[in-house]
């Protein structure tokens, strides 16, 4: 199989991990949204979708780099179809627009960090966003464990934190808001890759940091 398949492949196979535990038909990890009406960011919105570039100044808030490396996938896009909004739309959500950045690590686990806000309804809640996630962790066919919990990341910040062991995968979102906006790490390792658990907490903890929000109580 030549790279650029490869690529895809992977990449696709993590979205749809860490998409089913939240994003349903919306996968915010570089992969444009399902359905067949063509995504269109300007005007009105009428389908989910994404595309490099559809939003910049999003896009510019999404850390650069994870581990050193620049991301495989950069991409932003918006929700509005009730798949898309999901539990959102009980909250007075009608579009949800998002950057995101996907880095794989290894055959089958992945990074991704993003950024969400709602351009003209009420003020997006992290604890809105959380609810999202859960929701969708929750009805996970393969889902055996859901454990949600407030985590603090800095002595000012407290995310929440949903830690899903989906399958052969440990999976862990982390939402909390910054300068407005509602940032979330996502990250989903194949346990015969990570092996433990504590190995997956660093890598938490490490997409957490790529934001640059989390800090220890003496600064460091």
């Amino acid at each position: 199989m030549s790279p650029r398949p490869r690529h895809r492949s992977v990449t696709r196979g993590i979205a749809r991990r860490l998409a089913r535990i939240g994003l349903a038909c919306l996968l915010v990890l570089g992969i444009a949204a399902c359905g067949g009406e063509p995504f269109v960011p300007t005007g009105p919105c009428t389908a989910d979708g994404s595309a490099k570039g559809a939003y910049a100044e999003l896009e510019a808030a999404v850390p650069k780099a994870f581990r050193g490396t620049s991301p495989n996938d950069l991409d932003s896009g918006r929700a509005c179809t009730p798949a898309g909004l999901g539990t959102l739309a009980g909250h007075g959500v009608n579009e949800l627009r998002f950057a995101g950045a996907t880095w794989e690590q290894g055959s089958d686990s992945g990074v991704s960090l993003a950024i969400f806000t709602d351009p003209d309804g009420p003020a997006l809640q992290p604890a809105w966003v959380a609810e999202f996630y859960e929701t969708g962790a929750r009805s996970g066919k393969k889902v055996e464990s859901v454990e949600a919990i407030d985590f603090p990341i800095s002595p000012t910040i407290t995310a929440r934190r949903i830690d899903v062991l989906n399958g052969e995968s440990f999976q862990t979102i982390v939402v909390y808001e910054r300068s407005g906006q509602i940032a979330v790490a996502l990250v989903a390792d194949s346990i015969r890759e990570i092996q433990t658990r504590a190995a997956h907490d660093q890598v938490v903890q490490e997409a957490i940091d790529a934001f640059g929000d989390s800090r220890s109580p003496s600064g460091g």
